[in-house]
């Protein structure tokens, strides 16, 4: 199954993964997940939901790319996907392009530029950054309503993060911090130190 399309870095912590005698099996698994779960109350996903989508949008995004990655073509996808362009979500982005900025909403998503359009680089917690500059996704004034809670995990400086209208579980346990987790009945946050 290897395509040999980046090198790993060890800093991205996915060189276990990589090197392990079952690879082929990690990465096909992988592969069948979903981008987004649904639940009557809340919606999970990885990085977040595009502020321009709305809740239908963002389902048919997320089928369309597990989809393609589920497909005989994935490898074509994996190769072709990583860029910051496109930036920002339009019904007329066709092939590649409308792929990898569902991909980039779903798994790198952090802040946005005020007009909406995604910002790859930045990774700081939103304390730290001018507000006319960067907003997080999820403050986005002109945000499509959800009618759901989004669950989301990807930006550890967050060090979790709790609204009515989303909820950031991220703690960094993969860079020493906490592994926490939230039961949805009354909200309760847990955590566990990284072993």
């Amino acid at each position: 199954m290897s395509i040999g399309v980046h090198k790993a870095k060890p800093k991205d912590k996915t060189l276990p993964i990589l090197e392990a005698s079952d690879r082929d099996e990690l990465l096909n698994w992988l592969r069948q997940q979903p981008l987004l779960l649904e639940h009557d109350e809340f919606v999970v996903c990885h990085a977040g939901v595009s502020p321009q989508w709305t809740l239908k949008q963002a389902k048919k995004c997320a089928k369309k790319v597990a989809n393609k990655l589920r497909g005989d073509s994935w490898q074509s996808l994996i190769k072709n996907m990583y860029s910051n362009e496109p930036d920002s979500w339009s019904s007329e982005l066709k092939g590649i392009e409308r792929l990898r900025y569902i991909i980039n909403a779903y798994t790198r998503m952090r802040f946005c530029f005020p007009d909406g359009r995604l910002d790859m680089n930045c990774k700081l917690p939103p304390s730290e950054v001018n507000p006319s500059e960067y907003v997080p996704w999820f403050a986005l004034p002109s945000r499509e309503p959800l009618n759901k809670t989004v669950i989301f995990g990807h930006w550890a400086a967050l060090g979790g993060y709790v609204s009515e209208e989303v909820i950031g579980l991220d703690t960094g346990c993969v860079w020493g911090g906490e592994l926490t987790m939230i039961r949805w009945e009354d909200k309760a946050l847990f955590s566990q130190p990284a072993l």
